[in-house]
């Protein structure tokens, strides 16, 4: 007789993936206090998982290892939740200490030290993160234990991310659809009583496919490394795989070619309106610019641009003669355009021929999400390339994450903006523009 899996489990496995995911986000905000709570919250339902595992196995002492579990529930519902339940069973494994004293020892050229159970389980993940590889059965790597990961996403966080742009939507399953919300709100109607309620055709509802994508590359690390302690080798690993992923993220955020092989980019889709930079740089432009997009996207909107335009802008003064990017009083690195913040990205291209380059401003919190499977993969080899003459073992790092633009109206872009010695703007002042280049 086969094991059942309850409904009432199959929802806590579900409950404690919500949990964790949840956690997860509150840590990159920065919000520990409640992180810790969904955190405490998820370890208590993976007790009550771990009991009711435990109780099936022994409701039916003669089943075999290798039966498999079959659920109570119809063909439709099985089918989805064979992939998801995979994946929430493996959330929990790499969560787990023997999972990351596992990892350890094979990440560090010390697999013969493997007990039958921990080789079964590292096989096992292994296994699983190449069924999400589109390529060869070589394709994928060892998932980071879970505190680490959190330890990448938090110091990726630290550096100049888009993460902290962009909203970012966890996401357990490789690909799939969600639900978003478009449009800024309006005011109800004035409605009498039992009249009929008047529909808000303010606001829209729209399904995003995502389909994430693998980013990879491998770094060579001496073989002494292997040898030194686990905590020095988990900073090496941290340092690697966040400042590689801040490079990753941030170009394909901007730039991705979109399609079903690429990420969208915020630049390159083509989505947001644009606004053509005239060849003088004026408040009333800029001004032009903030106005291009509803008072509702206003209110959380930032200025993006890289360092070369920033120092364009930064040359222009109002009739006081004060310069229009004031320092945010709540922080003196910061700066202000009209009130909203000014961030600078240098993964912003300024072409090197016609010194052109591009700003945005929006609320890219509304307008782009990045569907992230916050693991990152990881695998080592002392044998290929060069690695075994050089007396080095290669490290292969994976991530995977898609970008699509969500809400077209919540941002615009300003194309052609000439930068460095062309650079030309008004100062009213002196009732001329002058060239600030020079």
């Amino acid at each position: 007789m086969p094991m059942q899996m309850s409904k009432k489990e199959i929802e806590l496995r579900q409950q404690f993936t919500e949990k964790k995911n949840a956690a997860d986000q509150k840590l990159q905000e920065g919000n520990t206090e409640e992180a810790r709570t969904l955190l405490d919250e998820a370890k208590t339902l993976r007790n009550q998982i771990e009991l009711m595992a435990e109780g099936r196995s022994l409701a039916v002492p003669d089943l075999q290892s290798n039966k498999k579990v079959t659920l109570d529930l119809d063909d439709e519902e099985s089918r989805s939740f064979n992939t998801n339940s995979k994946l929430e069973e493996r959330d929990i494994l790499t969560a787990t200490k023997e999972y990351r004293e596992a990892w350890f020892k094979v990440l560090t050229g010390r697999s013969h030290d493997l007990g039958e159970e921990e080789r079964s389980m590292m096989q096992r993940v292994l296994k699983e993160n190449r069924a999400l590889s589109s390529g060869s059965d070589k394709d994928g790597g060892y998932t980071v234990p879970d505190d680490i990961s959190t330890e990448i996403l938090k110091s990726i966080q630290e550096l100049n991310s888009v993460r902290n742009l962009v909203r970012v939507v966890p996401k357990t399953a490789p690909s799939g659809s969600y639900t978003v919300r478009k449009g800024v709100a309006g005011k109800l109607y004035n409605t009498a009583e039992k009249e009929q309620i008047q529909e808000l055709k303010n606001m829209e509802f729209d399904q995003i496919w995502y389909n994430v994508k693998k980013f990879a590359g491998f770094m060579p690390a001496p073989n002494e490394l292997l040898n030194d302690s686990f905590v020095n080798f988990v900073k090496e690993i941290v340092d690697w795989l966040s400042e590689s992923a801040v490079v990753t993220e941030n170009e394909e955020i901007f730039y991705g070619k979109g399609g079903e092989t690429n990420v969208e980019g915020i630049i390159t889709s083509g989505k947001y309106k644009t606004l053509k930079a005239p060849s003088v740089i004026t408040i009333k432009f800029l001004r032009k610019v903030k106005n291009q997009i509803k008072r509702g996207y206003r209110k959380n909107a930032k200025w993006v641009m890289n360092t070369e335009a920033f120092e364009t802008l930064a040359n222009i003064e109002d009739k006081n003669g004060r310069g229009i990017l004031a320092q945010d009083p709540r922080d003196e690195d910061n700066f202000l355009l009209f009130g909203r913040p000014v961030e600078v990205y240098d993964e912003i291209i300024t072409d090197d021929k016609t010194q052109k380059t591009h700003i945005l401003f929006g609320d890219f919190k509304r307008g782009y999400f990045m569907f992230d499977r916050q693991k990152f993969e990881i695998k080592s080899t002392d044998v290929g390339g060069d690695a075994f003459l050089t007396d080095q073992t290669y490290f292969r790092g994976i991530e995977r994450f898609d970008g699509k633009v969500v809400d077209p109206e919540a941002a615009v872009i300003v194309t052609d903006l000439v930068v460095g010695e062309n650079a030309q703007v008004e100062t009213p002042t002196e009732e001329k523009s002058v060239d600030v280049g020079k």
